[in-house]
């Protein structure tokens, strides 16, 4: 099952170009997207070290580190349950 998740265009940086995370079943997807190009990242679950939420009154940012050491993945501007039901499947990944 693959499910998709787009920032919200009211917030910072996302009025044109909204970032997608797409949860699926082997790896986490990340697009983000700009005037010219897009930056595109998947992350297998077994490598994914940390998920941290940071919650506002109605969007959330996500951030998620990898074991690899490299530059965390951050996305602003979900909707808080959004964030929540990323950060539960992968969870839910990792164990298996």
């Amino acid at each position: 099952m693959q499910k998709e998740y787009t920032s919200s265009r009211l917030t910072n940086g996302n009025l044109w170009f909204p970032d997608r995370v797409t949860i699926a079943s082997d790896a986490i997807h990340f697009l983000k997207r700009r005037i010219f190009g897009s930056d595109e990242e998947i992350i297998n679950y077994d490598q994914i070290a940390s998920v941290k939420i940071n919650s506002g009154v109605l969007w959330a940012d996500i951030s998620i580190e990898t074991a690899g050491g490299s530059q965390p993945v951050y996305i602003n501007g979900l909707p808080k349950g959004d964030a929540q039901e990323i950060k539960d499947a992968i969870r839910l990944y990792q164990q298996g």
